[in-house]
């Protein structure tokens, strides 16, 4: 009997579209990715699609990546979600608030396609 392998469910929250475009067109083919321009509803987006892992850009508007993610580890369901700062700060703060809100990993833009695949199945598995 073939047993069917669970495509893994990636929630991206970026507010450059053309950033997200890329990212799902390099995503996509492994993985089942959604999109969002802002964090407003991302709690109630979390809950329902129950991603496998979150990445989040730091400057967002309206609530940062940051303060995002506090809400989100507040959460006993979410502790445990891998949670992945992307984003075009190089900031040594922005690095270590990431570490003090719960983020799993830290990367920074401009990105290569090899580097964030090699991340995000490192974050899976």
């Amino acid at each position: 009997m073939k047993t069917t392998q669970r495509i893994a469910k990636i929630l991206m929250v970026d507010d450059e579209p053309d950033f997200l475009a890329i990212a799902r067109n390099w995503l996509s083919r492994r993985y089942e990715v959604t999109t969002l321009m802002d964090g407003s509803d991302l709690p109630e987006q979390i809950d329902a699609l129950e991603p496998d892992l979150l990445v989040l850009d730091i400057r967002l508007p309206g609530a940062d990546g940051l303060e995002l993610c506090r809400q989100i580890r507040s959460n006993r369901r979410f502790d445990r979600l891998p949670i992945l700062f992307l984003t075009a700060s190089h900031s040594d703060i922005d690095f270590f608030r990431n570490i003090e809100v719960g983020g799993t990993a830290f990367l920074t833009k401009p990105i290569t396609r090899r580097t964030l695949l090699s991340k995000i199945q490192e974050l899976l598995s």
